[in-house]
């Protein structure tokens, strides 16, 4: 015969000293979540989280803290001379805005090609010929003189900044005559130049017409009309390469 357990071979009083030594075992697992002396006499359904308003209580929602001139932060001196050690930031803009205005006053497109001249001998030779060029700081504005009999015209004009690498055309678009004796007809264009370019750069173009006889250009006896980029003496007053203004 066994026993089943060893428990029963034990002697009463050394079970009972093993049962406590279990129970403080159990107790030693884990802390209580709160000490016991906030819970005395406060049951389990009474440990929440309760929240409560501020006027509810009879307590004002907002304060409002007055300060007198009084009461301003002191700034340490070596935070206030630090401060002043930076440039103001109205003299930052106001140089870059003089820098912007002299590299727009200094650096120009100009043309590199005399003045177009004989328009109505040219426009009739050619049935479409460059009349005049008027350059600004932002663009480069054409005026082309057609002469056909045709009334379904595309008229515009070629322009490439990479020597033809790559080109873009641009549309003109009609304006009225002069008068009766006008030989032709007039096209306004507008090329719209980079902001910034190198001073070894240009702007190559050459007007055309299209229609139903076939595609017509002028490009200044196949030399294109040039504009080159360049850098102007800062002292020298702003004067517009234009042939004519507009």
């Amino acid at each position: 015969f066994k026993p089943e357990s060893e428990d029963e071979q034990l002697p009463k009083n050394r079970q009972s000293d093993k049962d406590l030594n279990l129970k403080d075992r159990r107790r030693a697992q884990s802390l209580p979540a709160y000490p016991a002396e906030l819970l005395d006499g406060v049951s389990g359904s009474e440990v929440r989280k309760r929240v409560k308003f501020a006027d509810s209580m009879g307590l004002n929602l907002a304060s409002v803290k007055h300060f007198s001139s009084l009461e301003e932060p002191k700034i340490p001196s070596k935070v206030l001379s630090r401060h002043k050690s930076f440039p103001p930031q109205h003299d930052l803009l106001n140089d870059l805005c003089q820098s912007f205005k002299t590299s727009l006053d200094t650096d120009r497109l100009v043309c590199c090609f005399p003045e177009p001249r004989d328009s109505e001998r040219r426009v009739q030779q050619l049935r479409v010929c460059l009349e005049r060029v008027t350059i600004t700081q932002f663009d480069v504005r054409g005026q082309i003189r057609v002469f056909t009999g045709c009334t379904d015209n595309e008229v515009g004009v070629r322009y490439t900044f990479n020597d033809w690498l790559s080109h873009v055309d641009s549309q003109a678009l009609p304006v009225a005559a002069d008068g009766p004796g006008f030989v032709g007809e007039r096209f306004d264009f507008t090329v719209y130049t980079p902001p910034f370019m190198d001073p070894s750069s240009a702007v190559h173009l050459a007007v055309y017409l299209k229609n139903e006889e076939g595609v017509f250009w002028d490009n200044n006896e196949g030399q294109n009309y040039t504009l080159r980029y360049i850098c102007m003496p800062s002292s020298a007053p702003f004067v517009s390469a234009a042939f004519h203004a507009t």
